[in-house]
């Protein structure tokens, strides 16, 4: 008896039992999802905690930071050290909102367009204040008084949101999103900033004759949170 034979045929292959995603080199990363694939359910809610653990440590940073600067920038006439207080305050109300952002995964592009709203506004009204005063002082010729504790309340500001800065990139770098890298760049922001007012009143306090590079610092600072938060505010229209 003869053996039949059949052709065979591409519909005879068992289909495979996992599919194999490729991604061209030219895809674009969408900033707005809320965790990397490689983030399981459990492992990206852990790095949401985490990320609002680091904010409620920046909010009492800032809040008690922001007073203290805030009552030694009067105290010295300071316009750099009154423009990062300023700066400073208005954190904690940024803090909160990524706080509130991260609490929960649900609706997660509808918070991420609402924080980076709130983000923007806060720092292009706190820079064009500090940028105003800046120029009052520079015009009137506002001398800060000569005083070494602003200095040392900079320094530790500048230690103490550097090493968060860095904590909240790492954890930016999970969740993936922008409003977590500009938590992050904000902190680090902060810490810049406080590097500078130190650095302005250590070159006052040696040389009186140098008056002006304080209200000078207090602009580029006021510029840098401007151009910051138009950043923001167009991040926040691009994707929506």
């Amino acid at each position: 008896m003869a053996q039949t034979e059949y052709e065979r045929f591409d519909d005879d292959i068992p289909s495979p039992k996992f599919t194999i995603v490729t991604h061209p080199s030219n895809e674009n990363l969408n900033l707005f999802t809320v965790s990397e694939p490689s983030l399981s359910a459990v492992d990206e809610k852990n790095v949401r905690h985490a990320m609002i653990t680091l904010n409620i440590i920046s909010v009492f940073v800032s809040s008690v930071c922001g007073a203290i600067t805030f009552f030694l920038a009067i105290e010295e006439q300071s316009s750099s050290a009154l423009g990062f207080a300023t700066d400073t305050i208005l954190d904690v109300l940024a803090f909160a909102a990524i706080i509130w952002r991260f609490i929960s995964s649900k609706n997660a592009d509808r918070r991420e367009k609402y924080v980076l709203r709130i983000m923007a506004v806060l720092f292009i009204s706190s820079g064009l204040a500090v940028f105003i005063d800046s120029i009052i002082d520079l015009y009137s010729r506002n001398h800060p008084l000569s005083n070494y504790y602003l200095v040392i309340a900079t320094a530790i500001q500048t230690i103490i949101f550097f090493c968060l800065a860095l904590a909240k990139y790492f954890v930016a770098k999970k969740l993936n999103a922008i409003s977590a890298y500009s938590d992050a760049l904000n902190t680090f922001l902060a810490g810049f900033m406080a590097l500078s007012v130190g650095i302005s009143i250590t070159i006052y306090n040696s040389n009186g004759n140098i008056w002006y590079i304080d209200p000078i610092i207090g602009m580029f600072i006021s510029l840098t949170i401007i151009c910051y938060g138009i950043w923001m505010m167009y991040k926040s229209f691009k994707k929506f």
